[in-house]
This record gives C-alpha cells, structure tokens and sequence, in this order.
C-alpha cells in the first residue's frame, strides 16, 4: 500500500478509529437544519437595530412548523459532533438511527411543505421545488451509500 492509499485511508478515521461523517452527510445535516440556522440569523440580525428591513423581508422565510422537520437531524448532527466512547444509551441510540432520522426529517419537510401549500403543488415557487428536490436527492443518496450506512453502523465502543 502507498504512502498516499494509505494517509487517505487515516484520513477517513477519527481518533476512536471510527469512520468520520464524509463532506457529504455534514452538508446534508446543515441543510436540513436550516430552518433553525434561518431562524437564529433573523434573530441575531433583529438585536442589531438597524436591520428592521432586512429582518421583515427575512421573517416570510421563517415559518415554525418547518423547525418539526429540522429537530430529527440537529439530533444526529448533535450526536455525531459528540461520538465518544464514554457517550451515553440515548446517543448511540440517537446514532445507531440516524439513517432512519435523516430521511424522517427530509421527508417529514417535503410533507410539511406541500401541507403548508395546502395540496397544491402547482402553486409552488422555484424556490420551494429546489427545496423538495434537494431532499429527495438527500433521501436518494442515504438510501444507496454503503458509506452512510457503514458510518451509522460504527460508535467507539
């Protein structure tokens, strides 16, 4: 094996010798955070005092129901900034499901937006069809990576 094979493959490890999350789980979780992100920015913005536009035009994108669909990921992304042998049940429970949580939260979204259109999905924006695009493609890569699946599977013990 090669110098290189070799500090790319250490490189995939932590230091409990357990895969790390790959760029691609860590973009996922922000993004299906983003509600609470959106939520905690309009409100550092609104202390400031000066923005008051800006935090109107901000606060049409903020709507609570969608903070349902954020908490199963900001669970995994809590636990998986947090994967320690001496971490408790709840977060290698939180952990051994994440697979499960991260299309709980991409799916529940999609359903909470095309509830909160009332149904009708031809009225919705570009913006909004990015949205359940992008989640159904979160949805399509959790399902198919060995990766994910092999990331879930390992909590140093």
């Amino acid at each position: 094996m090669s110098n290189e094979k070799f500090k790319y493959d250490f490189m995939k490890y932590n230091q409990y010798f357990v895969l790390r999350p790959n760029i691609w789980l860590i973009l996922i979780l922000f993004f299906l955070c983003k509600d609470i992100f959106l939520m905690l920015g309009v409100g550092a913005t609104a202390f400031k005092g000066k923005g008051q536009a800006d935090v109107s035009a901000l606060i049409v994108l903020v709507n609570p129901i969608f903070f349902l669909s954020d908490l199963p990921a900001l669970a995994v992304a809590y636990v998986a900034s947090n994967r320690r042998p001496n971490a408790g049940p709840i977060l290698r429970l939180i952990w051994k499901y994440g697979r499960q949580l991260v299309l709980l939260s991409a799916s529940t979204y999609i359903l909470l937006l095309v509830y909160k259109m009332k149904w009708d999905i031809f009225s919705m924006n570009w913006l909004e069809w990015l949205f359940i695009t992008t989640n159904i493609f979160i949805i399509v890569y959790v399902v198919s990576s060995k990766f994910i699946k092999d990331v879930f599977n390992e909590f140093p013990t």
